[in-house]
């Protein structure tokens, strides 16, 4: 389990075990058992004999103080992240903030679509983009298997995707209660594939 966040996580349910008397050896059996959690955190890396190693990572994150822990955690790899982070017509007060979390952690920043909902994409998109100072990191790409691919080109050898927003949302939600059915993490996988 990857970040500070999951060590604080971690220690605060160590806590409450030892409070309802579980042993320290049932803990950390149980801890050393934990399966791997889709959605959070969840790590893909480039198939063997690939030319080059990148790891991708696929998290929910989609709020401003989650979003920063995820980059926090991968503090000394490049980062390429892929954001949409905010879906429509709600949250639109942490657009900026998001960009501007991200100007701060990635070397390079592909913003794009999410679940618009109702709300014209293009709006959340470029709403985000007005908390990136760097625009020379900023990249537009509307269609979100393009912004990953198009980010596991850019990362360099040993460096990091991180891909947020979806997590497990099995859906990209469009206008008038439209779905197109989605995997951040199958998307992923395919695209380390190729």
């Amino acid at each position: 389990m990857i970040g500070l966040f999951n060590v604080y996580n971690i220690l605060s349910t160590i806590t409450l075990a030892r409070a309802l008397g579980i042993s320290f050896l049932t803990i950390d059996k149980a801890l050393r058992d934990i399966p791997k959690i889709a959605g959070r955190v969840e790590v893909f890396n480039s198939p063997k004999g690939s030319a080059k190693g990148v790891t991708a990572i696929v998290d929910y994150a989609h709020t401003t103080d989650s979003l920063e822990k995820l980059y926090q955690a991968f503090p000394d790899v490049p980062k390429i992240c892929v954001l949409g982070n905010t879906g429509g017509g709600r949250d639109s007060w942490k657009r900026p903030e998001m960009g501007t979390i991200a100007n701060r952690y990635c070397d390079h920043i592909i913003l794009t679509n999410e679940d618009p909902y109702d709300e014209n994409p293009y709006t959340i998109v470029n709403q985000m983009a007005t908390g990136i100072t760097d625009k020379k990191k900023l990249e537009i790409i509307m269609d979100r298997r393009l912004a990953i691919r198009t980010a596991l080109q850019k990362a360099p050898q040993g460096g990091c995707v991180l891909v947020s927003g979806k997590g497990t949302d099995p859906y990209i939600m469009g206008p008038k209660g439209t779905k197109i059915p989605w995997s951040d993490a199958e998307v992923v996988q395919e695209e380390l594939a190729n």
